[in-house]
């Protein structure tokens, strides 16, 4: 087990988008989102955990321990809901806009090759990787929602 900080994030009303799309639409779409999220997750040194259709799932403290993974947690969230309103220009073009939840946590939590011989994900578990799902899927459109745990680290990075 290792304290860790963890961040899920999802596009809002991504199904009905889907559904009114045609797929090369939505692929080139998700796919320039995706980019430039990953882009800002390599940036912030954060390790991209899995793309689960529109959700990211990013965890920072492994496998490089850095002291300051909640602050970099935070501070990730708010260049993500940056360049989301960034990117709202050419989704709107497309008939719908682009809305992004977000939710951080910082806890204890089990990293490593999890898996079976066929297939492994270099992955986090836990309860604290629970909460943080939790806080994602509440938070609104535009919105970043933290644990107090995240927040006792990261407050001196930026206005919460």
């Amino acid at each position: 087990r290792k304290l860790m900080t963890i961040l899920f994030s999802d596009i809002r009303g991504f199904s009905d988008i889907t559904d009114a799309l045609e797929s090369e639409e939505i692929t080139l779409l998700l796919n320039n989102y995706l980019s430039e999220m990953i882009k800002l997750i390599h940036r912030h040194e954060g390790t991209l955990d899995k793309i689960i259709g529109d959700g990211i799932m990013v965890f920072f403290g492994d496998p490089v321990s850095i002291p300051d993974h909640a602050q970099r947690a935070v501070l990730l969230a708010i260049d993500m809901q940056k360049k989301t309103d960034q990117l709202k220009d050419e989704w709107l073009s497309y008939g719908h806009d682009l809305n992004i939840g977000i939710g951080i946590n910082t806890g204890y939590m089990t990293v490593g090759n999890i898996g079976s011989e066929f297939h492994r994900d270099y992955t986090v578990i836990g309860n604290q990787v629970n909460v943080a799902a939790r806080l994602e899927s509440k938070a609104k459109p535009g919105e970043i929602l933290i644990s107090q745990r995240t927040y006792s680290r990261a407050k001196d990075v930026a206005t919460i």
